[in-house]
């Protein structure tokens, strides 16, 4: 029989951890689109015609997806109906990947 006792970490099976503001709200098994891009423009000068010189563009970002997700914190779930409602919130938060022991890895 396992020791009874307090649980640490309920997100432990869970690699992506959403934390807003200071505290963990989910755990996600999956995560896609934590990437951003940035197109070259191209222009040329008068003086030299023949080469096209490049200039880094304007940054891009992908929409982020979060899947196979775990949370029992009612706070995050009006957010989202407020969202769902029409009535966007802008909130910081963050994204860690975590390694089999929970520590955190990598942080968007």
């Amino acid at each position: 029989m396992p020791p009874t006792g307090e649980r640490k970490d309920p997100y432990r099976g869970y690699n992506f951890k959403l934390t807003i503001g200071d505290k963990k709200r989910a755990g996600f098994r999956e995560a896609s689109g934590l990437d951003s891009s940035q197109d070259p423009i191209e222009y040329r000068e008068g003086t030299s015609p023949l080469t096209a010189f490049k200039l880094p563009g304007l940054n891009k970002y992908s929409n982020i997806t979060l899947k196979w997700g775990v949370t029992d914190d009612a706070e995050l779930w009006d957010w989202r109906q407020k969202a769902m409602d029409g009535k966007v919130e802008r909130v910081e938060g963050s994204i860690e990947l975590c390694d089999d022991t929970g520590e955190p890895k990598v942080k968007w």
